[in-house]
């Protein structure tokens, strides 16, 4: 609804019942677009579900949770050990992945902060974890990458599963994932034949991937004298055009032109913004000691619900969740019910019945939104009412008809991360306005921006040729 931008696994399809079989086509996802095909296996594997109202999301980043789901699913069909179900406590709701991330603590597998954004290292940790050494046959004889020594994540190249972020396979851990990508390489898992042939190109001796600088070369810019090498630059541009052709590709039908002058630059002035705000969260992480993903925790690790309160009037954000149906009946029917008991219990167990929103299965605390980021009906219907109300009206929008409940913002669990990252994009900000970028001209005018995309799409879309 929102508007904005193993052994046995294979045979994981043939368990999956018909109540835990995910929907295969999406409103949101082509046959024409090259995450396509890895979206349906992985949609009728169950391994990933929508996000709701038809829709896949393909450029929305994922969470530690939904890694961990994926993996607790992984797991569940290579053990033969189903997930047990949660039971709540009187008046609880418990987080939708809470089972997911039992059943894998159960099992021996750490997931830390499940609310926050994923990066490729937390994905592949878990994968590796849920994943035996003879599910992943050796295709490709890899020895050495640019970025990492983690033998686990090399075992994932190896077995064509993993290609890295550039021609030289850099892993890039601490980067985040969209779902598409994920996509694609659970779909890699899951269906051998869809795994990648893999060479990674050897750096030149004066290349950064080898840790040599001389007189500059291969330094594409220098953000308070670190060094940002040509290749990790490419990498972020790729990562930046990526972005954009997914967001330009399912909201306006067009296409990235990198041909354009204006777009050329605007993909390379963001790669720079986000190569040097990389370089200053490293460094910030290091002077306080702990690491990147902890870094928004140490920044504010206790906020107040003062603050937090001003965050929430500050960014005009609202709290509510809703039952869907298609018709005025079905929407009579739930009111009829809660006017004979209207408590957030009886919601939610009307919600269970009659609720026809799946993205309120992965979001049981409701939806935390802004201005803009859900249809206007549903955001008019919110604001209308007091905390802990629900409409006496239902409110119809293209999607159907709404019983809405509105729920307290301060309540919600991610409101903290919420919190926290706009905290950190503060500080990122303040901390580009005074940091020292140097840009080295002669070796950015070497970068073939269009050209390296292409190879970047090549190698994305050769697993269906």
């Amino acid at each position: 609804m929102k508007k904005k931008i193993f052994c046995g696994m294979l045979s994981l399809v043939l368990c999956l019942s018909l109540a835990q079989a995910a929907e295969s086509s999406f409103t949101d996802v082509k046959d024409t677009d090259w995450f396509a095909p890895y979206v349906s296996v992985c949609a009728e594997s169950g391994l990933m579900n929508g996000t709701g109202n038809g829709n896949f999301s393909p450029s929305g980043t994922m969470t530690v949770a939904e890694c961990a789901a994926i993996a607790a699913r992984l797991l569940e069909s290579s053990s033969g050990q189903a997930i047990p179900g949660v039971t709540a406590l009187p008046g609880e709701t418990p987080p939708w992945y809470q089972k997911y991330v039992g059943y894998l603590t159960a099992n021996g597998v750490a997931v830390p902060e499940p609310t926050k954004t994923a990066t490729r290292q937390e994905l592949f940790d878990l994968l590796s974890a849920v994943t035996a050494p003879e599910q992943l046959p050796a295709i490709n004889s890899i020895t050495a990458l640019p970025d990492t020594g983690d033998q686990h994540v090399l075992a994932f190249y190896n077995a064509g599963i993993l290609t890295g972020t550039d021609e030289y396979g850099t892993f890039a851990g601490d980067k985040t994932l969209s779902r598409s990508e994920v996509a694609a390489m659970v779909a890699r898992l899951v269906k051998s034949e869809l795994r990648l042939s893999f060479i990674p190109k050897e750096p030149s001796p004066a290349s950064p991937s080898s840790g040599q600088d001389q007189n500059g070369g291969d330094i594409a810019m220098t953000v308070n004298g670190v060094p940002v090498p040509a290749s990790e630059l490419t990498g972020w541009i790729n990562s930046v055009a990526y972005q954009l052709d997914s967001f330009l590709s399912n909201y306006y039908q067009s296409r990235l032109d990198l041909t354009s002058p204006d777009m050329l630059q605007a993909v390379l002035e963001q790669a720079q913004v986000q190569a040097a705000a990389q370089v200053l969260i490293e460094a910030k992480a290091a002077q306080l000691g702990c690491g990147v993903d902890a870094l928004p925790s140490a920044l504010a690790p206790s906020p107040s619900q003062e603050e937090l309160g001003s965050f929430v009037k500050e960014n005009g954000l609202l709290c509510s969740k809703h039952i869907l149906v298609e018709d005025e009946q079905s929407a009579q029917a739930v009111l009829d019910g809660l006017k004979a008991q209207p408590t957030l219990e009886q919601f939610n167990a009307l919600l269970y019945v009659f609720g026809t929103d799946p993205g309120m299965q992965s979001n049981p605390d409701g939806y935390l939104f802004g201005p803009g980021e859900m249809v206007q009906e549903f955001e008019s219907g919110t604001q209308a009412l007091e905390v802990g109300s629900y409409t006496k009206e239902p409110v119809k929008s293209t999607y159907g008809y709404h019983i809405i409940w509105r729920l307290d913002p301060l309540g919600h669990p991610e409101l903290l991360e919420q919190y926290r990252a706009a905290l950190l994009e503060r500080q990122v900000n303040d901390w580009l306005q005074s940091a020292q970028i140097v840009v080295n001209s002669p070796v950015m005018d070497q970068i073939d921006v269009p050209g390296s995309y292409a190879a970047y799409l090549q190698m994305l879309f050769s697993a269906q040729q």
